[in-house]
């Protein structure tokens, strides 16, 4: 990986903020821990140092794209891999875990340490006049990182969010300080939901218009996320609201037919600029597994033959193992790390959404045509149509799948999806002739917190 944005980094905080985080990841998160005075950080050029450090702050977790449904793993591989709780979520084993200590809960939380670090700082630093504008970006900019890992969190350690069951149904743990303390409770989903939509609103007042480093949030970013959000939710009208603030403030689609299929992947940088991907608005990369490493990874065969010849997502995303199957390769980190970041393509895609479902069919299908457009062979793109809102829909939902392969989005969908009959799928793997099946709304939708978490902190566990 190239790591273009390096000036701003100190060494030595760097390092010991690393080495904090690989000692964390080996203790519980949410116990106890010396005070966090012991930590460095202590003027603006310190805070923006800590949120500038990428392999921490810009990474989400990956075990749901294990547990949905894009791809799958021969027998031969499921048995290679050497992380059983990858086993065990391939297969949606009630002890997920097996024990373990798990990055996908882990690292979230680090980042929420890391966030308030910052924000307690803040507070008690006096900053002169002329500092006003960094003093604000580094506020909403913690701001942000919180509200995001407080929002993967929920994503697979709560259920999904329902409006009529959210002020009862459990959340997750929701720090708000440095202070490791104060013990960690776990409030309702709604409460989840209010604090990181609070975060997020706040933090748009507060970030810039714009950042030429693809790993800083900017007002834009916080719209695509609150966009992001508002559609896990259920809740179409604002979804449309922040994707159409989001896309105002500029929005470009990556014309396909400019790409070259002569590299191992041929996708521009993400993380770097100038020169990176024209898509990405916040860049992430997913943590990585021994289940993406593995070569007998596949795209499910249903889903590669969606993509027609002349869909050039074919050849840029995928290329055969040999053995039968395809492997996703072409990401939008440009590199081999799997993206998890915001980009212009799935805020077309959530606006298109959330138009077809208010009922406004022909702007729904502008949107979808607008990205298609950019993925058709030259000379070969036909436009989409549909004869309802709701035939509109299903072809927008079927391009969601197919453009935002290996982003770590299906997971969500599903669950939101699962919401709606209509929509609602139960998931099948046949694994050496054993059968494995995950129905809508089964309760494996959520995955189990940590044991040693359950232990150390007495927090409540997920029903599996």
């Amino acid at each position: 990986m190239k790591c273009k944005v390096t000036f701003y980094r100190m060494a030595g905080l760097v390092f010991f903020i690393g080495a904090a985080f690989l000692i964390s990841c080996q203790n519980k998160f949410l116990d106890p821990k010396p005070d966090s005075s012991l930590l460095v950080p202590s003027t603006l050029k310190d805070f923006q140092s800590l949120l500038d450090n990428e392999n921490f702050m810009n990474t989400a977790p990956s075990l749901n794209i294990i547990a949905s449904d894009d791809f799958y793993i021969t027998p031969e591989g499921l048995t290679a891999l050497h992380a059983q709780y990858e086993k065990n979520t391939y297969t949606w084993e009630k002890d997920q875990f097996a024990g373990n200590t798990i990055l996908d809960w882990n690292a979230p939380y680090q980042q929420v340490f890391y966030s308030n670090v910052v924000l307690d700082g803040l507070k008690a630093l006096k900053t002169a006049a002329g500092d006003q504008s960094d003093f604000d970006r580094l506020k909403g900019s913690a701001l942000f990182y919180r509200s995001f890992a407080f929002y993967e969190l929920a994503q697979s350690f709560a259920l999904p969010y329902d409006m009529a069951t959210a002020s009862h149904d459990l959340g997750i743990p929701i720090r708000l300080t440095a202070d490791v303390n104060i013990k960690s409770l776990r409030g309702t989903l709604q409460q989840t939901y209010t604090q990181l939509i609070s975060d997020l609103e706040e933090a748009e007042t507060l970030l810039p218009a714009h950042s030429i480093y693809p790993i800083r949030p900017t007002k834009q970013v916080a719209d695509g996320l609150l966009a992001r959000i508002f559609l896990s939710m259920r809740d179409y009208d604002k979804a449309k609201f922040y994707a159409d603030k989001c896309l105002a403030a500029g929005a470009t689609l990556l014309d396909y037919n400019t790409v070259s299929t002569g590299k191992s992947n041929p996708f521009p940088l993400g993380d770097s600029s100038p020169g990176g991907n024209i898509e990405n608005l916040f860049f992430v990369k997913l943590t990585s597994t021994f289940y993406f490493l593995s070569a007998l990874t596949s795209v499910v065969p249903e889903l590669y033959a969606s993509y027609s010849d002349n869909d050039l997502r074919k050849s840029l995303f995928f290329t055969s193992n040999g053995k039968g199957g395809y492997r996703l390769t072409g990401k939008y980190t440009g590199f081999s790390a799997w993206y998890g970041g915001l980009a212009t393509d799935e805020v077309y895609l959530i606006q298109a959404e959330c138009l077809a479902r208010i009922g406004d069919k022909d702007a729904a299908l502008n949107d979808l045509n607008l990205l298609l457009r950019n993925r058709m062979k030259k000379g070969t793109f036909v436009a989409q149509t549909s004869a309802t809102s709701t035939d509109a829909l299903d072809l927008i939902l079927k391009e969601r799948r197919k453009e935002l392969l290996g982003r770590g989005l299906r997971w969500g969908d599903l669950r939101r999806l699962n919401k709606d009959p209509k929509y609602a799928i139960t998931l099948n793997r046949n694994i050496a002739g054993q059968a494995y099946m995950l129905p809508p709304n089964d309760p494996k939708y959520v995955f189990p917190i940590p044991d040693d978490e359950i232990r150390n902190s007495g927090i409540e566990q997920n029903p599996r």
